[in-house]
């Protein structure tokens, strides 16, 4: 699937996810493609923030910009994405708004 099919309470994901960091959304939008529906894009989501909650550091490091973010801002604001798709995947699809470019 493509970020473009997204519904909007989806796809609000993304932009959470940037405000983590910005190669954070980058990473989580380019991996929809992987996924064939939008629950299955949030489960996804889900299992990748649980792996960055394991190992912020890691992740920082990977990205060269463990010295840029304080690792405690970026924890919450990983707990935040992952709030917000738990509370996606218990809203019904046809609640979470139509995707700009549905026909």
């Amino acid at each position: 699937m493509d970020t473009d099919d997204l519904t909007p309470m989806a796809y609000d994901t993304l932009l959470l996810a940037h405000d983590a960091c910005d190669p954070l959304r980058a990473e989580i939008g380019a991996s929809a493609t992987k996924f064939k529906t939008e629950d299955e894009f949030l489960r996804g989501v889900a299992e990748f923030m649980q792996e960055l909650l394991d190992a912020p550091e890691d992740y920082l490091d990977f990205w060269n910009i463990l010295e840029e973010v304080s690792v405690g801002s970026f924890l919450d604001r990983v707990r935040r994405v992952n709030a917000h798709v738990a509370a996606t995947l218990e809203t019904q699809v046809v609640l979470r708004g139509k995707p700009p470019f549905e026909e």
